[in-house]
Order: C-alpha cells, then structure tokens, then sequence
C-alpha cells in the first residue's frame, strides 16, 4: 500500500505577492508552490467553498491558482491495495489476526479533499467492526484452526458486503482477499513488516539525504558562482579604482611637475629681467658700452668693435650731411615758395580786376535791357491807352454823347485813364523789382565764385612750410 493515500500532499496558499506579465503587471504564483503530478495524480484547489479538480492544466498566473487557499494532490489509480488487520479471540489464550485487502480507486476526487479522506485504513477498520458476528467466527475453534476461521469470515464478509457495501467519501473499496494468521505467523509478518517499513524508511530517508546533498551542492554551487561573480565584480572594481588612481595620480604627477617647471622659468625669465634691467641702467643707450660689455663677455671680437665704431662714425658723418642738405633744401623750399605766394597774389589781383570789370560790364547791359523794355512797355501802354481813347470816343459819339457837349466825352476819357493809370504804376513796380532781384542774383553768383577762387588760390600756392609757419 502507498505510503500517503489518497491525498498524497497538501499544501496551504498565502497571498500571491509576485507579479507576472510585461505590459500588465498581475498577481501570479511561484513555479514552485504548484506541487508536481505523476501521471495517475490530480490537483484539488479550494476556493472559497469550491473544490476545483485539475489535471495539470492550470498555471501560475491562472485566476483560480491566484485565489486558491490551499492545494491537494490525489491519488487516482484503480485497485490500490490496503490492508486491514484486525483480532478474532479463539477458543485458546492466544487470538487469530485477521488480514483483509481492499482494493481501492478513488471516484470523486473532490469528495475525498472536501471530507478529507486521509486514515483509509481506519475507515476500512471500522466497516470490519461493523460487519455482525465477525468477531464471533472464531470463538469455538482451536488456535490451528485458521482455516476453518477464514472459510467463516469469507462468507460472512462476502454476504455483508452484498447487502451492505463500503462506504467511504469519494473513494470505492473492494475487499477481495482475507486470510487468517496465527500469533506465530502474525509475528513473523510483524517482523517482516516492520522490516520493510525500516527498508522503506531507509531508503526514503537516504533519498530525502541524498535530495538535501544534491539541494546543499546545488545551493553551494550557485553560493560559489554568486561568490565568484562577486569576487569578479569586485577585482574588475578594484583594478577600475585602481587605474583611477593611477591615472590620478600620474596627472598630479605632470601637473605638478608643469607647474614646478614653469617656476622654474618665471624664476629664470625674472633673473634674466633683473639682469637686463641692471645692465640697461649700466650701459644707457650707449651702443660702445654694450659692445664693451660683449667683449668682455667673449660675445664678440674687438676688430667686431672698430667695425661697428666705423660703420657709426659713417652713419654720424652721413646723418649730418643730410640734415644739412635738409636745411638748405628747406631755405630754397621757403624763398620758393614765398614768390609763388606773391606770383598766387597779383594773379588773385588780376583776376579779381577783370571780374568787377565784366561785373561793371554786365550790370550796364543790364541796365541797358531794363531800360529798353521799360521803354518799350511804356510805348505799348500809350498806344493801348491811344487806342482805348480812340475806341472811347467812337463809341461816345457813336452814341451821340458828342452832340450834345464835347466835356462829357473828354470826362469820359479822364475817367478811364484814372482807372488803366494804377495798374501802370504796378506793372511799372514790377518790372523794377524784377530787375533788382535779377541783381542781386548775379552778385550772389559773383561773390561766391571769387571766393572759391581765392581760396583754391591759397590752398593750391600755400607749401609746406608757409602751412607750418602759418600753424
């Protein structure tokens, strides 16, 4: 008979705390909390009042594993033998040991995890107890008597069984075999028994040891490579850290030694400021003494020396020379200058003469226009007004004004002239202011092409020396 049957395992669900699913993050159970099943085996979950069967199908992220409370695994292969052991006094001081087998095949998996179906053979125990008269079979019979017992028990059994059948929660039992031991008997298969249950506990317990050695090795072996990547992580961090600092290290290094030779050359290009300074206060500007000091340094040859005292000597000499030709050429520059200002003037003079003459000139063209027009205006003006008289007075005697007085006819024309005389006078003003502007013009045109003449005259004959004499 299998150790653990029906139920196989049993285990109790707390709340699912791990989540599943990449865009919808749900509520899902660990691989490891769904227990394995053999082929012959189903799954019950409970939930809530509801005992769900399940053949393997169910995952851990399926609802009703999610809200399972507890999960049982059952046993359904068909005919599972279990054996039930029981006394029958006997007409001796010992008692006959009665072994009856069922065989068993669970029908309502359900049924079995809801009543929890866990002691068959006690249940088995019971239904032998209940069967009348059993215990009574061998009561009269000598303790060598076992068969004679079992024919008995047989019989009785089997016709208890037709009228009253096993009745235990979703599981179907059979009794199909029953034998009688004596004490001697049931002793040895006592003895056997217990062996087989030490073997079966020895060897479960060695696979239970060698389970936790491969679980302990495994644990070890993934503690090892966890240890080992640590170990990894840790010296590539080391070596990183440690070329860090290197690298650190060398930069302060070269700056440090940057810095310690730019010093070096401030201090350097200080001293060699002090010296020159010193040596500039010494010398001055004095090229010989520079030379001097050259020389007596080894920076130069004395025939070095009188070379450079010649080629001095001859520039001294050539500068002179040419400022002396530069004081004669400035003299003869000023004396020529000075009678190209005088020749600018009389020109000016000139020029200036001809101008107001063709100035005078013009002004009495002018005048002469003026007149001639004012002249000739006026003859107009007389003959206009002639012929407004003449028309007057044909119109007047015309309408026979003249025959009656002749004074009418002359007021008549007094009268008109009285009226053309101020428009006259007008046109005469006109013409007289027309002409003075006219004049004033010119005069205007006159003047400011004088001045511009005299001064393009003085700039253009004014040199540079009178432009510095002048400043």
């Amino acid at each position: 008979m299998a150790d653990r049957y029906p139920l196989v395992e049993q285990r109790q669900f707390g709340r699912a705390d791990k989540r599943a699913g990449f865009l919808s993050r749900r509520p899902a159970r660990a691989d490891d909390e769904l227990p394995r099943l053999a082929p012959h085996q189903v799954r019950v979950f409970r939930v809530g009042d509801e005992y769900i069967e399940d053949h393997g199908q169910l995952g851990p992220q399926h609802d009703t594993v999610v809200a399972a409370s507890s999960v049982s695994v059952v046993d359904r292969s068909a005919g599972v033998p279990v054996v039930v052991e029981m006394s029958i006094p006997s007409a001796e001081a010992g008692d006959f040991t009665l072994r009856t087998t069922f065989h068993c095949t669970v029908t309502d998996a359900r049924a079995v995890v809801r009543d929890g179906v866990t002691h068959v053979e006690a249940l088995l125990l019971g239904y032998l107890r209940g069967v009348p008269g059993l215990v009574e079979e061998g009561g009269d019979l000598m303790i060598t008597d076992t068969a004679m017992v079992r024919r008995r028990i047989d019989a009785r059994l089997t016709a208890y069984q037709e009228m009253q059948p096993v009745q235990v929660s979703g599981l179907h039992a059979l009794p199909n075999e029953v034998s009688v031991l004596t004490p001697e008997e049931y002793a040895a298969h006592v003895r056997a028994a217990e062996e087989a249950r030490r073997q079966r506990e020895k060897e479960r317990f060695e696979e239970e040891m060698a389970r936790q050695r491969a679980q302990a090795e495994a644990e070890m072996a993934r503690q090892r490579a966890e240890t080992e990547a640590k170990m990894a992580l840790m010296q590539e961090q080391h070596r990183q850290e440690l070329e860090k600092l290197q690298l650190s290290h060398e930069r302060d290094s070269r700056a440090k030694g940057q810095e310690h030779e730019l010093y070096l050359q401030a201090q350097k290009n200080l001293f060699d400021r002090t010296q020159v300074t010193e040596v500039l206060q010494i010398l001055g500007d004095n090229p010989l003494a520079a030379d001097a000091l050259a020389n007596q340094r080894g920076e130069i040859a004395a025939d070095k020396i009188a070379e450079r005292m010649r080629a001095d000597h001859d520039r001294h000499t050539e500068e002179l020379e040419r400022k002396e030709t530069a004081a004669w050429d400035q003299q003869r520059f000023r004396l020529e200058r000075g009678d190209r200002i005088r020749d600018s003037h009389n020109q000016d003079r000139r020029a200036d003469e001809a101008a107001q003459r063709a100035e005078a000139a013009l002004q009495a063209d002018r005048e002469r226009e003026d007149t001639r027009m004012l002249r000739a205006e006026q003859r107009d003006w007389r003959e206009k007004v002639l012929k407004v008289e003449h028309d007057l007075k044909r119109q007047a005697i015309a309408r026979g004004h003249g025959d009656s007085s002749h004074v009418e006819v002359d007021s008549l024309i007094k009268v008109t002239e009285a009226q053309f005389a101020p428009q006259a006078l007008e046109r005469a003003e006109q013409v007289k202011v027309e002409r003075a502007d006219r004049l004033a013009e010119d005069d205007d045109v006159l003047d400011a092409d004088t001045d511009s003449k005299e001064g393009d005259d003085t700039t253009d004959d004014l040199g540079p020396g009178l432009m510095e004499e002048n400043a």
